[in-house]
């Protein structure tokens, strides 16, 4: 299956300029000096394959931003490793698991996939860390929030990267709790990442002292969330939390603004939200939410270089997602330089317990028991319109979060890491 300058659009597989890359051609050669010695490397290219939604709810917080940043570090890594060219592969999964899943066995089989990112929608990234400890394809979680991930689909290829349920109710639940909102009414998506955030945030409301009055499962994807509000509101909840994320999310709170409960009396806090929710809406549909986030462009000099630098190459901010996508291709492609091999076993092996501190990830650790990567997160609160200064500068973060006191312990990980 080919996908040469004559790159095929057939719906789950889309090709990208040839200005920027080619769908299956090397990305241009390494930037300045002669390629390095091949050495253990398998095959003619190392190919990483994103998969992303490209075409339905998550297509802006993942979808485009994640392709272009996965295209950006391997342009800035210099289009080839180890004396073989970097590959870039694009599926779109649409959110649907029966795509995700054939059509990424079918590339594992046919292009010589070295590297999976991103993956979309948490239930079809448990599918693929099936197929990564099938195949032994070195994979990065960006997208997806299930904790399933690190526990009972925890494999020795797969890592999970930039956050999860655990550490968005961590810090979220936790701190609106504690600022008084003892009664909570949750509104959760009926699908893997739901059921993952509904577990997560119930757990952490109860720790800080709150108490679960309600909770409506919704069907996904969902347009009309009135009833739901409706019966959150009756139940004198001081806290709705919506479980959603992308457009759900957006429906959620633009029709909770409609019924007046954005007016303060009742705290309406997101399960996942991205930069471009607030877009989306405006900021006058956000303002004062709480939110937890694993990165942010304008935190400090070194995000917002890179920031820059994504936006003057694609003309929009970039999301923590996209921020994500470029830093976890960037960390397996050192590593590979590293070892002088593409051997996912060796991988694996260099990976686990490594520690790193880039744009994205502060003070982060491929954490060996669970293969999580745990790094800083933020708390943040969504700003009022009069105090933003510049554009997309919507969030002020209240505090940096260790990632020891964030994410999960691993003492509390079902992953039995049973590989050597």
């Amino acid at each position: 299956m080919g996908l040469g300058s004559g790159c095929r659009r057939a719906g789950w597989l889309r090709s990208l300029p040839m200005r920027a890359i080619a769908c299956t051609a090397a990305v241009a050669a390494a930037v300045g000096g002669a390629a390095p010695a091949q050495g253990e490397m398998t095959g003619k290219a190392f190919t990483i394959l994103v998969i992303t939604d490209l075409s339905t709810v998550y297509s802006d917080t993942s979808g485009k931003g994640s392709v272009d940043a996965a295209k950006m570090a391997i342009a800035d890594f210099g289009g080839s490793v180890n004396g073989v060219p970097i590959k870039l592969i694009v599926l779109d999964n649409k959110l649907d698991v029966g795509i995700t899943v054939n059509k990424t066995r079918q590339l594992i089989e046919t292009q010589g996939v070295n590297m999976i990112t991103d993956v979309t929608g948490s239930a079809a990234a448990i599918e693929v860390a099936k197929l990564a400890k099938k195949y032994k394809v070195t994979t990065t979680f960006v997208s997806p929030g299930t904790t399933a991930l690190t526990n009972d689909f925890c494999t020795k290829y797969a890592w999970h990267y930039a956050w999860d349920t655990y550490a968005l109710a961590n810090l979220a639940a936790t701190k609106v709790t504690k600022l008084g909102a003892k009664r909570w009414y949750f509104i959760t998506a009926d699908y893997a990442f739901g059921h993952s955030l509904l577990e997560q945030f119930s757990r952490a409301a109860k720790a800080a002292g709150g108490t679960v009055v309600g909770n409506d499962m919704v069907p996904f994807p969902n347009d009309d969330f009135s009833s739901f509000l409706l019966k959150a509101q009756a139940a004198h909840a001081d806290a709705i939390g919506i479980l959603e994320s992308g457009q759900d999310l957006r429906n959620a709170v633009k029709q909770a603004g409609e019924f007046g409960l954005m007016n303060g009396s009742v705290r309406l806090v997101p399960g996942q939200m991205n930069l471009t929710d607030v877009a989306a809406l405006g900021i006058s549909a956000w303002s004062g939410a709480i939110l937890a986030d694993p990165w942010y462009w304008n935190y400090d000099d070194r995000t917002r270089e890179w920031s820059g630098r994504f936006r003057k190459l694609y003309g929009f901010a970039p999301g923590s997602l996209h921020a994500g996508n470029y830093s976890s291709v960037m960390q397996v492609l050192n590593t590979v330089k590293r070892i002088g091999s593409d051997d996912p076993d060796k991988i694996a092996a260099a990976l686990e317990g490594s520690t790193f501190d880039d744009f994205f990830a502060r003070n982060a650790t491929f954490r060996k028991a669970d293969h999580i990567v745990v790094h800083d997160m933020y708390l943040e609160q969504v700003k009022k319109a009069n105090e933003v200064k510049t554009p997309d500068d919507v969030f002020a973060v209240l505090a940096t979060v260790a990632g020891k006191d964030a994410f999960m312990p691993a003492s509390e990980s079902t992953c039995k890491h049973d590989w050597q």
